[in-house]
C-alpha cells in the first residue's frame, strides 16, 4: 500500500502540475489574434508540455489501476485539487478565495471518509 500511495502522489502532483501548465499554454493561445486556433494550441510548447504530464498522469493511472481498486485509486488523486489550486495561484495569478479552499477541505476531508472504508 506504501507503494501505491507514493504512485498516487506521483501522479496528482504530475497531473496537478499538468492541468496548470495547459491552462498557461491555452490562454497564451486564446490571447493570439492572428492564425490557426489549431496551429497555434498544437505549436504552443506550454500546450505541448501540459499534455504531456497530462499523459504521464495518465499512464501511471493505468498502472495504479492494475495494481489497486478504481475506488480506492480515484478518491486519493484528489490531491490534485490542492496542487492545482497552489499552483493556480502562484504561477497564474488565479484567485484562490476562502470559500474556494473551504470547498477543496470539504472534498479532501470526504476522501479521507471514503478512504477509512
Amino acid at each position: 500500500m506504501t507503494t501505491t500511495l507514493l504512485w498516487v502522489g506521483v501522479a496528482s502532483l504530475v497531473g496537478g502540475v499538468g492541468h496548470v501548465i495547459l491552462a498557461k499554454g491555452m490562454k497564451v493561445v486564446g490571447a493570439a489574434a492572428a492564425g490557426s486556433p489549431v496551429a497555434r494550441t498544437l505549436s504552443n510548447p506550454w500546450v505541448i508540455l501540459g499534455v504531456a504530464l497530462q499523459a504521464t498522469f495518465f499512464f501511471i493511472y493505468m498502472a495504479l489501476l492494475s495494481r489497486e481498486d478504481v475506488s480506492k485509486v480515484l478518491p486519493l488523486t484528489t490531491l490534485n485539487y490542492i496542487i492545482v489550486a497552489v499552483l493556480a495561484q502562484l504561477l497564474l495569478a488565479e484567485p484562490v478565495t476562502a470559500l474556494r479552499w473551504t470547498g477543496i477541505g470539504f472534498i479532501v476531508l470526504g476522501v479521507f471518509l471514503v478512504g477509512r472504508t
